[in-house]
């Protein structure tokens, strides 16, 4: 099953996902295991 969270708080989509897309301006700029989000350097 997939879903899709738009969300605005960082501490809890990274306890949530799996994975993450960051997008900018309607393209996507960065994403990957929502467990490497603090080494990618999203916040």
């Amino acid at each position: 099953m997939t879903i899709l969270l738009v969300e605005q708080y960082y501490d809890f989509a990274r306890e949530l996902a799996d994975h993450y897309w960051v997008m900018s301006r309607g393209e996507i700029v960065a994403g990957g295991a929502g467990s490497d989000m603090d080494q990618a350097g999203i916040r």
